[in-house]
């Protein structure tokens, strides 16, 4: 059978219903007999578009009636325009650009250019970028990060302690070192497998134990935030979230704090307890990382 060609409508209820969801549960016109795909119709007794692609221009070398790269195994093509494959990685044809990519993603063109940079794709002295068609963006080049621009940064605990007594209660950033090991740990890369291929909560939080790689931040906070234009998803982490240095006693946390259960010994965060030789608790000011990934269809 021709891809696209719809199946047979058989159930073993002998129910008389009829959904008008066909082929790839896209809805199909009653009165034509036409699936309706957003962009444009598909004939599928026919296994043709009726018409042609929206941006048949900006890739003159294919058919403009051709959909999925003529790959309907390796491809998808949710609208009849951009193109994500079956791994999650963004197609690019011909004439695209960083605004169509801004668009696509739902995202500013800056952020685009970030990630087309990424991937090593760059603009000649007239603009133009050596973006070539049917080129592929891996999943894992789609994200942008923001952090804080100014003020103070401790790299390591040492640092972080030092902040402590002499930063007077300023709140700091964790460095890029902190971040990449929040970031590469298993329980993150678990909990974001689990958001860009599940259906999950549109936001939510977990904590990511760093005591063995990063001392000083030990068990951090992870927010999450999804969403989605139809064509794209993206989720946005917020790292370190109401996170700080502070109840740097450890041992008389868990002596007498815990075994002991003596009030003035249990953690306050940025409270007098556990605040040792007139160090002044701070907090970690958060950073962002926002990942574009292909959306999650309904099982």
């Amino acid at each position: 059978m021709p891809y696209g060609e719809i199946l047979s409508n058989k159930r073993s209820t002998g129910s008389n219903y009829n959904t008008p969801y066909k082929f790839s549960a896209k809805e199909k016109d009653q009165e034509t007999g036409f699936n309706y795909f957003g962009a444009r119709y598909y004939v599928d007794y026919m296994y043709v578009w009726l018409s042609v692609d929206p941006k048949a221009d900006q890739a003159p070398g294919w058919t403009p009636y051709r959909a999925f790269f003529n790959n309907p195994i390796r491809y998808i093509d949710p609208d009849g325009q951009w193109e994500w494959d079956t791994k999650g990685n963004l197609v690019a044809q011909k004439w695209d650009n960083s605004y169509t990519m801004a668009k696509f993603l739902g995202t500013s063109q800056k952020n685009a250019m970030t990630i087309l940079s990424r991937s090593g794709i760059t603009a000649n002295d007239k603009g133009v970028l050596n973006l070539k068609e049917g080129q592929v963006l891996s999943k894992n080049t789609l994200w942008v990060g923001t952090k804080s621009a100014s003020g103070p940064v401790v790299n390591n605990t040492k640092e972080a302690i030092a902040h402590y007594f002499n930063g007077n209660g300023a709140a700091a950033d964790v460095g890029d070192q902190s971040t990449r090991e929040l970031l590469s740990s298993s329980k993150f890369q678990e909990k974001h497998t689990k958001i860009t291929s599940e259906k999950v909560q549109p936001t939510g939080d977990f904590f990511v134990d760093l005591t063995n790689e990063t001392f000083h931040i030990g068990r951090t906070n992870v927010d999450y935030s999804v969403s989605g234009n139809g064509k794209s998803s993206s989720v946005t982490y917020t790292l370190f979230s109401r996170d700080g240095f502070w109840d740097p006693d450890f041992i008389d946390e868990k002596v007498l704090g815990g075994w002991l259960g003596i009030d003035k010994f249990k953690p306050d965060q940025k409270g007098p307890n556990l605040e040792r030789l007139g160090g002044t608790p701070y907090d970690y000011k958060t950073r962002e990382r926002t990942y574009f990934f292909k959306p999650v269809e309904d099982k």
